[in-house]
């Protein structure tokens, strides 16, 4: 399976491509990119010169608003990188890592809420017009980004198991 991860910064694209690696272990997983319409057409030309091809691609479609809390309040262990969120995903014991037991945790610099507005503002001058490129192409399949975790593995699950 090929496949492309769509979407706004934040909206889940990297959690997804985690989840699915057992689905694409005999392909590829892009998240983020292409994030133009000349990146989109560059990848179209090497996969026609290595004769594969793209099996879906899946816009995460989020609310802009809801996607900006969501990125402010993310965190992540200082030695693990394992992912925390101020509202939506603590760690059990508070102020100590899940997975290694860490006391340390940074946040991006760029995870604020202007910041956001200027990717989003990218994203949607840039990336988004690679949308009816894709579905011209038959491809684009889209999920609801602000369902939970699991739900949206749900989803995309049972786009690729009908691809």
């Amino acid at each position: 399976m090929n496949l492309i991860l769509l979407g706004p910064p934040g909206a889940g694209k990297g959690t997804q491509a985690q989840l699915l690696q057992r689905d694409c272990a005999q392909g590829f997983i892009l998240d983020g990119f292409p994030r133009t319409e000349a990146q989109a057409k560059a990848l179209d030309q090497m996969l026609a010169e290595t004769a594969k091809k793209l099996d879906r691609v899946v816009e995460m479609e989020v609310d802009e608003k809801a996607l900006i809390e969501r990125i402010v309040g993310r965190y992540t262990c200082a030695k693990c990188g394992t992912g925390y969120h101020d509202k939506f995903k603590r760690p059990k014991v508070e102020g100590v890592c899940d997975v290694c037991g860490s006391k340390e945790f940074v946040r991006r610099k760029d995870d604020n809420a202007e910041t956001m507005k200027t990717r989003m503002a990218a994203y949607r001058a840039q990336t988004e017009p690679l949308l009816p490129y894709y579905k011209a192409h038959g491809v684009l399949r889209k999920v609801d980004g602000m369902a939970s975790m699991e739900e949206v593995h749900r989803q995309i699950s049972a786009i690729l198991s009908g691809a």
